[in-house]
């Protein structure tokens, strides 16, 4: 279970956390210094002192190479450990289905998001990096510590604007170019290798959080990211979600999705999935009527994406899905 942008992503901020296998691409440089033209060795340049970062609060100054962060929403965390970022602090995530990282950290704040300044002032971060939603918190914080607030929507659809954001908070804006490189890598690899399954096939992402109800992701967001790069068509009832939204709809109204050959059926783990939801849910006959349903095109899995380690994991996921189709 991972803190995500969309409705569970708050819901974390209620019940616990919501929507990524952290992927844990390693920024380092070798230990062994570099030769140079001119016969000198050289090592790489050290991380400045200070820099300045564009926030939508303005400039702020932060460590050049921070050594004690702290989180204080849902979704950065997980995104901080995903850069291998020097993360000292984060509110307790512990009881989420990859909670165990969690564990090794000061918890600076409960499962429904209230933050603990006493534990912060223990801690004495060096940098704080919180939610653009967390106006409060950042009022309490910014002339105490370098504060950044991210931003949850960027430049371009998706999850990848927030994961930028975060790694220029931190100095690791290199590193996301280097992931980036090789998520399209692993994107053309699937395109030509199921470039015969990927077409005339409408695609959803659904779930379910306790089996009353259900959620379908959007065209751009989370899952559909991942999708739509590798040339995925949506049915008709993910194109008229609202672009950065996850979409709630009642049992009643399951029949929407009989537009759609495929069905990524998404869990996102305890607290945020009740146990036996997504069974509940799969007992209904407007579940079992549908196309894709009857068809046998329904594939179980955590497809929620918000940093590079979830976008390998949903790629390596959707090989799979492909292979069987």
């Amino acid at each position: 279970m991972r803190a995500t942008a969309h409705p569970v992503g708050r819901l974390a901020a209620l019940a616990t956390a919501a929507v990524l296998a952290f992927g844990a691409a390693a920024c380092g440089s070798s230990g062994d210094a570099a030769s140079t033209p001119g016969g000198q060795s050289g090592a790489p340049a050290a991380a400045p002192a200070k820099r300045t970062v564009q926030t939508p609060k303005g400039p702020v100054e932060v460590p050049g190479e921070p050594k004690k962060i702290v989180a204080i929403d849902f979704q950065i965390p997980y995104i901080l450990l995903d850069l291998k970022a020097n993360l000292a602090g984060a509110i307790d995530l512990t009881a989420a289905k990859d909670g165990e990282p969690f564990k090794q950290l000061t918890i600076i704040g409960n499962d429904a998001g209230e933050v603990n300044y006493d534990k912060i002032a223990e801690l004495d971060p060096d940098l704080i990096l919180a939610g653009d939603y967390q106006e409060a918190e950042y009022a309490k914080l910014k002339d105490r510590y370098p504060t950044v607030l991210i931003p949850a929507v960027g430049d371009q659809p998706g999850w990848k604007p927030q994961v930028k954001a975060v790694a220029e908070a931190i100095g690791k804006a290199d590193q996301v170019a280097e992931l980036e490189q090789k998520y399209q890598a692993r994107v053309t690899e699937l395109k030509d290798k199921h470039k015969d399954k990927i077409a005339g096939k409408k695609w959803a992402t659904l779930g379910t959080y306790d089996g009353s109800g259900w959620y379908l992701y959007d065209k751009v967001g989370g899952p559909s990211t991942a999708l739509a790069d590798l040339g995925i068509t949506f049915d008709e009832a993910t194109t008229k979600v609202a672009d950065g939204n996850v979409a709630q709809f009642s049992i009643e109204q399951l029949n929407q999705l009989n537009g759609a050959d495929v069905l990524l059926f998404d869990d996102l783990g305890p607290p945020v999935t009740a146990p036996g939801a997504g069974d509940k849910l799969k007992q209904n006959p407007l579940y079992t009527s549908l196309n894709a349903v009857k068809a046998g095109k329904v594939y179980d899995g955590e497809y929620n994406i918000i940093d590079y380690g979830d976008a390998t994991r949903v790629l390596d996921k959707l090989d799979e899905v492909l292979g069987k189709i």
